[in-house]
């Protein structure tokens, strides 16, 4: 090549490198190196104001968003209009509202009402050109699990959040960022150790109701922020992950900050500072995303307002820069006939036997892996270790094993033991060249939503491990049809059936039947068909990201995965025999769900179901999706 010629490519390796360069001339995350001034303090005030009136009124046209305005609810990226956005009914009109016109970022924390029932909203706003480009919220809707939940009638706002400090008491924007990081420090593994600083009279709102003063939690025996950290009376958490600060106002020392609380539950008992032993009230692995304001005078933590809510544990915030979460389909199908000739149906089922083995040991090194390995907790990548890996203390004696040699795949499903606690847990473990390269994990602790069997010696039904009569086969195609089939007939069940049963169908869910007896939808008919046939699940918006990685053609057995979205839009409804009935959900929500059916002669005969609530919509990371806000269409110009 001539020297015309390397001239030539040093030329463009130079524009391609001023290129790249100029592309990344700004700090991480920013879409520019410069500060947008054009929304001063009032006017980011104001759109949070307009923010809210649009959402109460249903109507995105009452606020000015950005084309292509990013929206996520709990985590999950959200289409503008979807979520609260359909089931809110009032907004209260007290808020602690928080602006920093340097970010271009506001937050309003208030009450809503929702279906008539009441919930708490944290809201950050980004604004560019005085038009909205990003909303994040955090819902807290009233539940069954341990969290401060507050009267929104007796919620009082502290009024220094809007209160400018004297000049004497302000920080610079650096020093507020450490002063709250520090809060957070110090939470993590508390261990009475202070990492920040509080003035003496520190309060805490959480969820609406007051956690340093009064009687709930350790407000009745330790008032007082300091006083709480010094007992150490938040030992159980374990970290505080992907902690953001998108608010600091100097003016009035104000700081917004989004994380994750992660409870890995690896231990149910632990002592305070005080000498006295304490127990954990969750025994499985769980997490708050939350959006937390402070109010710092002096350099000292004043006043804290929070809102969090529970979801599963280990998730990631769209938001965060994070990596890992989002990541291409593995090749479930790859080296078929290698995979069925070096592992058959009895090495894989000693597989998932050798793994529940190591699970309770807490000894993930007693297993072969592969060099990468992909694994879930309730749709959360995570790392192997963390999790169920420090929780589960036993395993049941009467678990459900599938295996297909030809894919690799085998499932477990039965129940294990937290800390001594039944939890419903079913597992998938794809096995290449005899290593483990997928784990996928579906886990009901007690104290979720939905059916609960409390047993752990409750046994599926024997029909899964019979061999059918080649009479009784279908295909690998026809099984995946009746199984999908099923999920079409769930999806906004309306009494039409687009599969096929057997009359003496049942169906287990979290080892409760829910087809005999009397708990839920079998009080009012008994069976799998009679149930559909009434349309008893009409509530079900969508089944979603459904697949089926395991088929026993033999056996009959197919195990699939998905997703039951709830949008709450649907409150009431009329079933095929013209009686009025009520959703059971108050609120958006989906399940993620493990379900294995039994077929025989081309009619489904028994389900074994397990699955635990989800933030609604809540992507799968099994399901191809590299760009996350790829969901979201644009929104309105």
């Amino acid at each position: 090549m001539g020297s015309r010629s390397n001239h030539l490519l040093a030329a463009l390796g130079a524009g391609l490198l001023a290129t790249t360069r100029i592309a990344s001339a700004q700090a991480p995350g920013e879409p520019s190196a410069v500060w947008p001034q054009d929304c001063d303090h009032a006017c980011l005030i104001d759109l949070s104001a307009r923010y809210i009136d649009a959402l109460v009124h249903h109507d995105p046209a009452r606020a000015p968003f950005a084309r292509g305005v990013r929206f996520s609810e709990n985590d999950v990226p959200l289409p503008l209009g979807a979520g609260l956005w359909a089931t809110i009914g009032s907004a209260a009109p007290d808020a602690l509202t928080a602006a920093d016109p340097q970010s271009g970022n506001v937050a309003w924390f208030g009450a809503v009402r929702e279906n008539d029932q009441p919930a708490y909203l944290a809201v950050r706003l980004a604004v560019r050109g005085r038009q909205i480009t990003e909303v994040e919220t955090v819902v807290q809707r009233s539940g069954g699990l341990p969290a401060p939940f507050g009267d929104p009638a007796k919620l009082v706002h502290d009024p220094s959040f809007s209160q400018a400090l004297l000049p004497q008491e302000r920080r610079e924007r650096e020093r507020l960022r450490d002063v709250a990081n520090g809060y957070f420090s110090t939470l993590s593994r508390n261990d009475g150790e202070l990492l920040t600083q509080f003035d003496p009279d520190c309060q805490r709102t959480e969820n609406g109701l007051s956690t340093t003063s009064g009687k709930f939690g350790f407000a009745a025996t330790a008032p007082g922020c300091q006083r709480q950290f010094e007992l150490g009376g938040f030992r159980i958490n374990k970290r505080v992950r992907e902690r953001r600060f998108p608010i600091i106002d100097t003016e009035r020392g104000v700081v917004v900050a989004t994380g994750f609380l992660d409870h890995d539950n690896s231990f149910d008992h632990y002592r305070t500072t005080d000498g006295q032993e304490r127990q954990t009230l969750l025994k499985w692995p769980n997490s708050l995303s939350l959006m937390e304001a402070f109010k710092i005078r002096s350099g000292r933590i004043y006043r804290v307002e929070a809102i969090f809510t529970y979801v599963p544990y280990a998730m990631h915030n769209p938001w965060a820069s994070v990596s890992g979460p989002y990541l291409p389909p593995s090749l479930m199908m790859r080296d078929r006939a290698v995979n069925a000739k070096e592992c058959d149906r009895a090495c894989l089922s000693g597989f998932a036997q050798r793994y529940m083995s190591a699970l309770v040991a807490h000894d993930p090194t007693a297993l072969p892996w592969a060099p990468a390995v992909r694994y879930t907790e309730n749709s959360v990548p995570m790392m192997i270790g963390d999790g169920e890996w420090g929780s589960v203390t036993g395993v049941g004696p009467a678990p459900l094993i599938v295996a297909e040699p030809a894919s690799g795949n085998v499932v477990w499903m039965g129940e294990v033991l937290e800390h001594g606690q039944v939890a419903h847990y079913a597992m998938r473990l794809r096995i290449a060249f005899q290593e483990i390269s997928e784990v996928e994990v579906v886990l009901n602790g007690k104290g979720q939503p939905g059916p609960f069997g409390e047993s752990a010696t409750r046994a599926p039904d024997p029909a899964f491990e019979q061999v059918l009569a080649p009479a009784e086969r279908r295909s690998r195609e026809e099984l995946i049809a009746l199984a999908d089939g099923y999920f079409s007939t769930l999806q906004h069940n309306d009494g039409t059936i687009r599969t096929t049963f057997d009359p003496a169908c049942q169906r287990a869910e979290n080892g409760q039947s829910t087809t005999s007896g009397t708990f839920g939808s079998a009080a009012i008919a008994q069976g799998c068909e009679a149930q559909f046939r009434l349309g008893l699940y009409r509530y079900d918006d969508e089944l979603r990201a459904r697949r089926f990685p395991l088929v026993d053609v033999e056996r009959g057995v197919v195990v699939a995965m998905g997703f039951i979205d709830h949008s709450a839009r649907l409150q009431r409804f009329t079933t095929t025999d013209g009686k009025p009935r009520h959703s059971p959900f108050a609120g958006p929500e989906a399940l993620g769900l493990m379900e294995a059916f039994k077929i025989r002669n081309g009619k489904i005969y028994r389900i074994e179901a397990m699955f635990a609530e989800v933030p609604y919509r809540m992507p799968s990371p099994w399901v191809e999706s590299r760009d996350i806000w790829a969901v979201v269409p644009l929104g309105p110009p």
